[in-house]
This record gives C-alpha cells, structure tokens and sequence, in this order.
C-alpha cells in the first residue's frame, strides 16, 4: 500500500504547499476579495429568527397544519403593555395616554384593545348586553336627556358649564320653568360627577385623562360597566393588547412599544409597567442569544489566540493562524446566508463551538512546519512537507467535522 502522501491527494497537496510558497498572491487576494463578499452578504442578507415554529422542522404534519392554520386566519401573536400600582386610578390613566399614542401609530400598531367597550362590536353592540342593562341604560338617557342635549353643543367643559349656567338662569323665571327643568334638576347628581372628575384633573400631580360623555352614565372612580378595562388582582394591574401591523414590523412595534410605556411611564409617576407576549419573549431571547454568543465567540477566539502564542512562544504565526481562522468562519456564515438565509435560536451558538474545534487545524499545520524547519528544511520544502503530510488529516478532520454539523 502507497503511503497517503503519495497518492493523488498528496502530490495535489504537494502541488498546493509550492504555489502557496511560489505565488502566494494567487491565494491572498482571491481569499481577501471573497472574504470581503461573503462579509457585505452576510451584512446585507443574513436574518435572525427568533420564532420557535423554526425550530421545528416544516415536514412534521403537525407543523404544516400550524402553519397552514396561521396562513388561512392571519393569526398573530399578541404584544401586552402591562403597568401596576396599589392605584387603580394611575393605572386607568397610564393604559389611556399609552392607547392614545398607540391610536396614532397606525404604521405600526392594530386590533389595539384594553377595555370592553361596546363600540369595538360595532352597530349592533347593544344586542350582546343583558335586558337588565338595557333598562338601566333607557332610564340613564331619559333622566340626562337635558344634560346629554347640552352637552353635545359644547366643544368643551367651559362651554358645558357656560349652557349649565344659562340653563339654572332659565329656570329661575317662572314663566320659563317647564317640564325640562325637571329632567335638567334630575340630572344633577351626574353634572356634580363631571364637575368632580373636572377637579380631580386639576388637582392630579400628574393629568388625568379629563371628564367625558361617559361620565354622565357611570362613575369612572367606580368602574364602568359598560367599558370594563382589561384589569387583573383587583385593579393593581391594568392591561392593553395590541398587535403588530404585519410581522415584517413586528421587531419595530415592539421596539416602539417599549419606547412608548416609558414615555408614559415618565408622565404618570409611581407606576412600573412594561411589555410581555410571545413575540416579545422571542425576540428577547433572540437578542440575549445572539448578545452571549457574541460574547463567547470573542472570548473563545482571544483564550484560543492566547494560548496557541503562549504555547509557541511566537506572535506573528499565531496570529496568522488565528486571522484564518476568522476567514474560515466568514465563509461559514457566508455559506449559511445563502444556502439557508436566516440563523435561529440554536444555530447561532454553533460559532463559539467551531472557534474552539477548527483552532485545531492551525495548530496542527503550523507544529508540523516548525518540526521541518527545525530539522533543517528550507521554507519551501517545510511548506510542501507541512501541506501535504499533514493536510490529508486536516481535510480528513474537517469533513467529518462538517459532516457532523451538517447531521
């Protein structure tokens, strides 16, 4: 049996190790310009995905009728802005200021919800509400019929309390008293509500939301039957569900979002609040992941560096070895980008863990070359020798290294 060095493989490899030491520039500028393209790919095209349907294979039959069902009901995730104090009155005033930002958003945000109000079920609202709040609601509207009248010519409170007061003027004459007076006297009692809620956003260290035409059905200190919010423990935690646009912009709404909550955490004081939901629970394990694998990678790649020029007591090869290295893996992500387009929660710790195996290769190579120079070989031949007596077990190594990762 011919030994390996001197089958086609090895006279290749001899032919590799002199045109490397007679022409390297036919190997470094190639290599640069592709490391370069592979760069400006990964840059531009590279995505990240941090769904956890991807780490699902999409041939699985469960998996396909998931993502059939999504497809069909354009089902997305929810995002939740959450805020909670022992105050149900701060928090009533955060999820308002937040919503109203959000209703402005409408690049970014839909389907915004945060109380049952009976205007998200539309025209026919009034058919989903019991016989007995129907009957409350008639005898509402016909004991504030005066003050609904009125209110509804003012633009705002000063106005309201202007027609209030031209209407007890009215009343004073006795000629003019008739029986509107009398729902107007019967409506007091919700007049003094506005004119209460009206103060209270005056005195609040921070704005309330102030006084509406809701006010003249329910008490909003006391909760609004007809518009509950979406509230948990008590009131101690108030809630507001919205949805991203599309989820080409679901990274944008949530980045948005958070800038939102603390812009009105900023105005309504001594609240915490945040945002939660699945899509915001993946794209911060995302960011953690790709933030610790980051990390790992440089760290792995200095203590790799470090130790092989401690152990060689040489700067220069090394380092050398270790820029390598980094090529390999440029190409490695260059290859991913386009065979696969995008790198999930899982793949992208594979970097740190190739850093720590493919070292190997340069170590191996450059231990095999100082062995020939010190045995008094010139460069030429201790490049030939050192690429083709070693470079068999390199590439044997490296593919059953790929062949791994590939499984």
């Amino acid at each position: 049996m011919r030994p390996l060095h001197n089958n086609l493989a090895g006279r290749l490899l001899r032919w590799l190790g002199d045109a490397l030491h007679d022409h390297p520039s036919w190997f470094l500028y190639p290599q640069a310009l592709l490391t370069l393209g592979c760069i400006a790919t990964i840059v531009s095209h590279l995505q990240f995905s941090a769904k956890r349907s991807d780490l699902v294979s999409a041939d699985v039959q469960y998996q396909r009728d998931f993502l059939a069902f999504k497809k069909e009901f354009k089902s997305q995730d929810s995002i939740v802005a959450v805020v909670e104090s022992g105050n149900p009155d701060k928090n009533r005033q955060f999820v308002e200021r937040l919503v109203a930002r959000l209703q402005v958003e409408t690049r970014l945000f839909k389907n915004i919800y945060y109380k049952g109000d009976l205007k998200l079920m539309g025209s026919k609202s009034l058919l989903f509400l019991p016989e007995e709040s129907l009957e409350e609601l008639r005898e509402s509207l016909h004991k504030n019929l005066s003050l609904i009248q009125t209110f509804f010519q003012c633009s705002n409170l000063n106005g309201l309390f202007e027609a209030v007061n031209r209407q007890f003027r009215s009343f004073s004459v006795p000629e003019a008293a008739d029986s509107s007076s009398e729902s107007f006297a019967r409506a007091l009692p919700t007049l003094r509500r506005v004119v209460d809620l009206a103060a209270e956003t005056l005195l609040q260290s921070t704005n309330v939301p102030a006084p509406g035409i809701t006010a003249l059905f329910v008490d909003q200190r006391g909760g609004d039957r007809h518009g509950l919010y979406l509230t948990f423990a008590g009131g101690q935690i108030y809630a507001v569900v919205v949805h991203a646009r599309s989820a080409g912009c679901e990274v944008e709404a949530i980045t948005r979002l958070r800038e939102l909550v603390r812009i009105t955490q900023d105005e309504v004081s001594g609240v915490n609040a945040g945002i939660t939901g699945e899509p915001v629970l993946e794209l911060d394990e995302m960011r953690q992941a790709r933030h610790d694998t980051d990390v790992a990678a440089v760290v792995s790649l200095v203590l790799s560096g470090l130790i092989f020029v401690y152990g060689y007591h040489e700067v220069r090869r090394p380092l050398m070895a270790t820029l390598a290295l980094l090529v390999g893996i440029v190409y490695t992500l260059g290859f991913a980008t386009l065979a696969v387009g995008q790198l999930n929660i899982l793949s992208i710790t594979l970097v740190p863990m190739l850093i720590g195996m493919a070292i190997d290769f340069g170590v191996h190579l450059i231990a095999r070359y100082e062995e020939e120079l010190r045995r008094g070989s010139n460069e030429r031949m201790a490049i030939r020798k050192s690429v083709s007596f070693t470079g068999i077990g390199i590439f044997s190594s490296g593919f059953t290294t790929a062949g791994a990762f590939f499984a």
